[in-house]
């Protein structure tokens, strides 16, 4: 006979962290964290209210910060795995997010305390944000960032990515995601009225056209950093 859990009947009460780990990993997750949980007080004041969005950066938005580094260093990671198996990078940020990515811990587990998230977050220009939907991974600075972050913030506004920020990088992946999304919205612009069909049309162009640039642009890391 299997004995009785001692902490009690598995509920989603006990995957808080699991929830919070998958959240945090897609853009505006943030935003989509404080909604999940009903904090909407860590998105709109997260930094002067009380509870989990105080001053002391304890509770929930502590739990944000660790979740913030954590996908920060393992996107650090993946862009060093890139480099290393010789995927080429373009971008205008190329050359400080391959700093940036050189100088991720050496044990992620260092990132689990909120006080240890909020110094690694807080390095402006190094650290990086893969943002998968606009196909590239952002070296978020503030000071030339263009999705209009907060004073004082340490992420970008994923969701409010523009083209042309000084931030942003490709790596040949983003590239090829690119392209395959745009093979899938022309696939479905067959299949509505023409009106619409020749938007997304015209959408899928500028992912591919994102793609053709990359391709023309993209150098080695070696070459890159030097």
């Amino acid at each position: 006979m299997v004995p009785a859990d001692p902490h009690g009947n598995l509920g989603l009460s006990r995957l808080r962290r699991t929830l919070a780990w998958h959240i945090a990993r897609r853009p505006g997750g943030l935003v989509a964290l404080a909604i999940q949980y009903g904090h909407m007080r860590t998105a709109l004041d997260a930094r002067t209210s009380t509870g989990y969005g105080n001053r002391a950066r304890r509770g929930f938005h502590g739990e944000l910060d660790v979740q913030t580094a954590l996908a920060a260093a393992q996107t650090a990671a993946r862009l060093r795995d890139a480099a290393a198996v010789g995927e080429k990078i373009s971008g205008p940020a190329t050359r400080r997010a391959l700093i940036g990515a050189a100088s991720i811990p050496a044990f992620e587990g260092a990132l689990t305390t909120p006080k240890a998230a909020a110094k690694f977050l807080v390095r402006d220009g190094l650290v990086l944000f893969d943002n998968p939907d606009s196909f590239l991974i952002c070296a978020f600075k503030r000071d030339t960032a263009l999705c209009d972050p907060d004073p004082g913030a340490a992420a970008p506004n994923q969701f409010a990515c523009q083209l042309g920020c000084g931030n942003a990088i490709r790596t040949d992946s983003h590239a090829q995601a690119a392209r395959e999304h745009a093979d899938r919205l022309d696939a479905k612009a067959a299949l509505v009225p023409q009106p619409l069909g020749d938007r997304i049309r015209r959408t899928a162009g500028r992912f591919r056209a994102l793609a053709d640039a990359h391709d023309s642009a993209a150098q080695s890391a070696e070459v890159a950093i030097s």
